[in-house]
């Protein structure tokens, strides 16, 4: 009974518009203290409309794992702490000018962010203690 209550709420929230599915992503790993990418031979990468690549992230690893279909197939849930996404990670996509994915869903819709943007909003979410 639990499992199928998880899955319903997990289908209820990919339903949800990239907006608010952003905004969960936010809150989730406030609590958290971690994300979560899909790794194979490296981590997996996502193109935008203009062909740049994009660094998908995930709140959790569930949501992560039913995106490991074709290009990402093999690929496994890995988690990144919220202090390494915030001091290493997000700063070197920003140099880089890649941007980030949100929370994209088996059919590929994520919410695009460039990574400073993904910085601040993670920092506000977390608040003014952490």
């Amino acid at each position: 009974m639990e499992r199928e209550q998880s899955q319903d709420r997990m289908e209820a929230v990919l339903r949800l518009p990239a907006a608010r599915r952003y905004s969960y992503f936010l809150q989730r790993v406030a609590e958290s203290g971690e994300v979560w990418g899909l790794d194979g031979e490296g981590w997996a990468l996502a193109l935008d409309d203009a062909g740049r690549d994009v660094l998908p992230l995930w709140p959790a690893p569930e949501f992560a794992a039913i995106c490991a279909t074709r290009l990402w197939a093999g690929f496994k849930p890995r988690a990144i702490k919220l202090e390494v996404l915030l001091d290493n990670v997000l700063p070197q996509l920003a140099e880089e000018e890649m941007p980030v994915g949100i929370f994209f869903t088996p059919e590929g819709q994520g919410h695009p962010v460039s990574a400073r943007e993904l910085i601040e909003a993670l920092r506000a979410a977390r608040g003014p203690l952490a």
